[in-house]
């Protein structure tokens, strides 16, 4: 076994819990601390650190070497056992290590390339087409390919460089360019994190030194906070007397007025702001009773640097106030949390469910009022029983006219013989009914829309439950609303993907047109020297000249058709899906020659036939790989690169299968906490990007019954798209 270098190691009790990890003490009296990330290798340990590592609870750590000045950080993972020894066995020169971003500083990234071994990936080893600063270029849990250049046992420092990116001319085997790797068993505390949909917040950063403020506000919007700056405890008032944030994140060495007179001032004037103290180790210890005096009445306290994976993400993930209690006593209140996301239609079904279990009712009714043609029809409905449709065409002349477009509210306990007459036709439609609730549905569209719940018996309809169903028609008019804006951004989209592909089809034509006209006329001759009898008959010739020709009618006949394909509405087809990629193909071939991006497709081993939208489909193979042609031309204008398709199928059940579909490119890859973003309506990381291109394919996928998401994501390295749809013949 490699002889292993000495650590230094200390006896150490924990004192305190901290949101980045334990204050300990150390055998001379000195404090220290132990960040998450050094607690254990166990991450099951991580998680139950307070339990695990108590107050009082004593060990052994290992120091860590810090600057002149700097609280002394200490490591217990690091005293169990030593990496460097496993390491230094299995370490080749020709690894290719998939390795997570751990923090970045302006001269580079460092990243862990094996369970307690980082190194620094200088941005002297970044290639010379990447313009991009390693501060924007890497974020903390995102992905790396990287390589050892030099290793230094006796620092134990690890210098990285970058594999050699090898770009591919058309005809060059993409499998010859790909390298051999060597994946970490273990994912990243970050990645976890990051991964999911934090809450937003607003955060006022009152911080005076400017770099601190540039980087912590940085962070917290890379983390999709909005974020306020101000400079001194004196605007950070100003600003709080005119509006009030989540978060006010205080820095107590401001000049003047201090961060701890500023965190009083906020607790007693606004109580419903979060304050939280920001400060390094040496200035916390000489206030360390004014801090628990602050902690006592609700301010809580981070310690210099902040790291986004240990002090940031908890910030913005923890929540103030407890649970609301139920109703008196303990009845369960009517409540609208926990709706679904609002942007399908499936959602306003599940809504109206909701209406009905809660309520007990037995039928609830979406209808909507076509203003033009005067005609009432039910979008939606959930209930028990059957009802008379012959009697919709005169629905227009009930009650759900004056709701949809006088946007009257009808609260009926029971229908008395006096109602009757104005009741005659919705009773028509559902002879049973006794009670109902009406109320409007308002939503920015061509249609009115009325909400109605019915019931057979008499009922006893309170305040509270007129406020929840109109809660619910609140709630179903932002999914309607939110469902014609996607359809509006889907025709908009492709009208947009029209005019980048209208210059394909033109190079297309144009390239075919020319050898046409030539063969054509090679034709005529012959057939003007038949005329003549001059010569004998070149048949052989004049039989490659015809095909020719009608090789080239085939292609322009298949190129129109393929545009015309994007242009049409969609409807259900039995189509192949290697068709449609390579339709999909030769609609891009122009804009990925001018880019310099080769498209491989890799057809499955057998047919993958489906009924589905073939234009739906296309569109949404269109979007993820012009979005990948797009960010490597952004990133490489000049050499480009490459991107990868292939399909499989999948069994998903007894009688079910998908279709899933890899699109891979060597682009600059996507920072680990932006995959989800991606697919939100209007962002982008291009300057001439739309931002709904990504939208639209998630939103259109999954009105097929399928998905996309971002499988992998390695920086400077390129992204795979997963797209998953069902088998349906």
């Amino acid at each position: 076994m490699t002889e292993t270098i000495r650590k230094d190691v200390v006896r150490v009790r924990v004192v305190k819990h901290l949101p980045q990890g334990l204050s300990v003490e150390m055998e001379n009296g000195q404090r220290g601390i132990v960040r998450v990330r050094e607690i254990s290798w166990n991450e099951k340990k991580i998680a139950d650190r307070k339990s695990i590592y108590y107050i009082g609870w004593v060990g052994n750590a290992a120091l860590i070497p810090s600057q002149k000045g700097e609280v002394q950080e200490l490591s217990l993972r690091l005293a169990e056992s030593d990496p460097w020894d496993d390491f230094l066995e299995r370490h080749e020169p020709s690894h290719v290590y998939e390795g997570i971003v751990t923090s970045v500083v302006e001269y580079g990234a460092f990243i862990e390339i094996y369970p307690g071994i980082t190194g620094l990936l200088h941005q002297s080893q970044l290639p010379a087409w990447c313009k991009t600063a390693p501060l924007d270029l890497f974020w903390p849990g995102d992905k790396a390919f990287v390589t050892i250049r030099q290793i230094d046992r006796q620092n134990r420092q690890v210098n990285l460089s970058l594999p050699e990116i090898k770009l591919l001319d058309v005809g060059e085997a993409l499998e010859d360019t790909l390298p051999t790797i060597v994946s970490r068993d273990t994912d990243s505390v970050l990645d976890k994190l990051l991964g999911g949909n934090a809450p937003q917040n607003h955060i006022l950063l009152v911080e005076n030194e400017p770099l601190q403020a540039m980087a912590v506000s940085g962070w917290l919007t890379h983390l999709g906070q909005r974020t306020d700056v101000v400079d001194s405890a004196e605007r950070a008032m100003d600003f709080l007397e005119r509006t009030q944030p989540d978060i006010a994140l205080v820095d107590i060495g401001l000049p003047e007025m201090s961060g701890t007179d500023l965190a009083y001032h906020i607790l007693e004037k606004y109580p419903s702001v979060r304050v939280v103290n920001i400060t390094d180790w040496a200035h916390a210890n000489d206030i360390m009773d004014t801090l628990e005096d602050l902690h006592a009445k609700g301010a809580t306290h981070l310690l210099k640097p902040l790291l986004p994976e240990e002090d940031l993400v908890p910030l913005i993930l923890h929540k103030n106030g407890e649970d609301i209690a139920g109703g008196e006593g303990g009845a369960e209140r009517l409540s609208l949390s926990g709706a679904p996301k609002l942007d399908k239609n499936q959602s306003i079904q599940v809504l109206l469910s909701r209406c009905k279990s809660r309520l007990g009712f037995d039928h609830v009714i979406l209808f909507s009022l076509d203003p033009i043609h005067r005609q009432a029809v039910i979008v939606e409905r959930v209930g028990d029983g059957t009802l008379n449709k012959n009697a919709m065409p005169y629905v227009i002349y009930s009650p759900v006219r004056d709701v949809a477009e006088d946007h009257e509210t009808v609260v009926v306990h029971e229908i008395k013989d006096r109602e009757q007459n104005r009741f005659r036709y919705l009773l028509e439609l559902c002879p049973s009914m006794t009670a109902c609730i009406g109320v409007p549905v308002f939503a920015e569209t061509s249609f009115d829309y009325a909400l109605f719940v019915l019931d057979h018996r008499p009922r006893k309809i309170t305040n509270e439950h007129q406020l929840f169903v109109e809660g619910i028609a609140l709630a179903i008019g932002s999914a309607l609303e939110q469902n014609n804006l996607r359809e509006k951004f889907v025709l908009m989209q492709r009208t947009a993907l029209i005019g980048h592909l209208t210059r394909a089809m033109m190079h297309e034509i144009n390239n075919l047109v020319g050898p046409l006209l030539y063969v054509a006329n090679n034709l005529k001759r012959s057939l003007e020297q038949v005329e003549k009898e001059t010569e004998p008959m070149d048949y052989e010739s004049v039989n490659k000249d015809i095909a020719s020709i009608q090789q080239d009618i085939r292609k322009i006949i298949t190129t129109t058709r393929t545009f015309g394909r994007i242009v049409a509405k969609g409807r259900q087809e039995v189509i192949r899906v290697d068709e449609i990629v390579y339709e999909t193909i030769s609609l891009l071939r122009d804009i990925s020659d001018r880019a310099h991006v080769f498209i491989q497709f890799t057809p499955p081993d057998s047919l993958i036939v489906v009924r589905s939208q073939g234009v739906v489909l296309e569109q949404i193979f269109l979007n993820v790989t012009l979005n990948a042609i797009q960010q490597i031309m952004e990133l490489r204008p000049n050499t480009g690169g490459w991107v990868k398709i292939n399909m499989e199928t999948v069994s998903e059940g007894k009688n079910e299968s998908v279709c899933r579909m890899f699109i891979e490119d060597n682009g600059p890859g996507i920072h680990a906490n932006l995959w989800e973003k991606v697919f939100e309506a209007g962002f982008t990381t291009r300057e001439d990007g739309s931002g709904i291109g990504l939208y639209i394919s998630r939103n259109l996928i999954e009105d097929l019954g399928g998905k996309v998401y971002i499988s992998k994501s390695h920086i400077l390295s390129g992204t795979s798209f997963t797209l998953e749809f069902p088998i349906r013949v």
